[in-house]
């Protein structure tokens, strides 16, 4: 199970509790209705039982491993979970030229685009609304060589509209995840400077 801290992804208990592990350690947790899912209970989904109203609840949790997740936004609808750490301290800035492998795909599991796999990679210009907005966004956090997960909500995505892509359908008002890698970038204004030194000093 995958727990987003500050969102309370299964109760608001677990997440506070998970903070104060550490790696490898297991707890058992008693947890009463108000830290837990009160009074409205929750109901069932999938292979989960139903939570009766005002239950406490007994959770086994082991804290296997934890990845860091970013805010992209302040608003928290983009989100950056790095899988793989990158090189150096650079960032792309607004009009840097990047190239990317990426794979997007829907809350089942759908890809709907893929670039820079089995060909070169994908290139576009960032901050000139070549791929979606949170995406644009998160690209210009990472470092070159970062692989990271990116959770992106429909406001910065797609939108309230239903969008072909290539390979599948994003429905309207569809949560999207992007797994990017940076492979590299030139970052705007590299050139410019490149010349200007040149000229000054030869």
């Amino acid at each position: 199970c995958v727990v987003f801290l500050f969102a309370g992804y299964f109760c608001p208990a677990l997440s506070k509790s998970v903070k104060t592990m550490k790696k490898g350690e297991k707890v058992l947790l008693t947890v009463k209705p108000q830290y837990a899912f009160g009074e409205s209970g929750r109901p069932a989904s999938g292979d989960e039982g139903a939570v009766p109203p005002n239950a406490t609840l007994q959770i086994t949790v082991e804290l296997v491993s934890w990845k860091a997740v970013s805010e992209i936004t302040k608003d928290k609808k983009v989100l950056k979970k790095i899988l793989k750490e990158g090189e150096g301290y650079e960032r792309p800035n607004d009009g840097a030229v990047v190239q990317v492998k990426l794979i997007g795909k829907l809350d089942d599991g759908t890809i709907f685009t893929k670039k820079g796999h089995e060909e070169e990679p994908f290139e576009f210009k960032v901050d000139e609304e070549q791929v979606v907005d949170g995406l644009d966004r998160a690209v210009k956090k990472m470092k070159k060589g970062e692989v990271a997960l990116v959770t992106i909500q429909p406001e910065y995505a797609f939108g309230p509209s239903e969008t072909q892509q290539e390979l599948a359908i994003v429905p309207a008002n569809a949560t999207v995840d992007y797994e990017v890698e940076l492979l590299s970038f030139v970052k705007v204004g590299v050139r410019c400077c490149f010349l200007c030194d040149t000229l000054l000093f030869g």
